[in-house]
């Protein structure tokens, strides 16, 4: 039986609206991991300095400096997209809200490219 429900989540049905909606949620969530995560990191200072110093020796490596600048497109998207939403819970934009989606998409991936170049010059 169709559901309309299950169809706006199938790839070739999802429009920019839906796209936007769910990447919204998951880059929520990861920003929510992170968060965990870095709280757990710096945690580790209270078992003192030594511990604290191996543990942050670890994320000086390759696969970190990528993940930070992952993180950083994170951000930048998150905070775009949500901009985007703010306007238009005051109904502005209403008529530019895919390309709104489509520019904070691609101003996030220039960012996570730049950053990765950063990185890339810090090893």
């Amino acid at each position: 039986m169709y559901n309309p429900v299950d169809a706006q989540f199938q790839a070739k049905a999802m429009r920019a609206g839906t796209a936007a909606w769910a990447l919204q949620r998951l880059s929520g969530l990861f920003l929510t991991a992170y968060l965990i995560t870095h709280l757990i990191v710096i945690g580790t200072v209270v078992r003192g300095e030594g511990s604290f110093d191996s543990m942050l020796s670890k994320f000086e490596s390759t696969p970190f400096l990528v993940l930070d600048a992952g993180l950083v497109g994170i951000v930048a998207f998150h905070g775009l997209n949500g901009a985007r939403l703010i306007l238009l819970d005051f109904a502005v934009g209403l008529r530019y809200q895919k390309a709104l989606f489509w520019a904070s998409y691609v101003i996030a991936v220039g960012v996570f490219a730049a950053m990765v170049v950063a990185a890339r010059n810090l090893l």
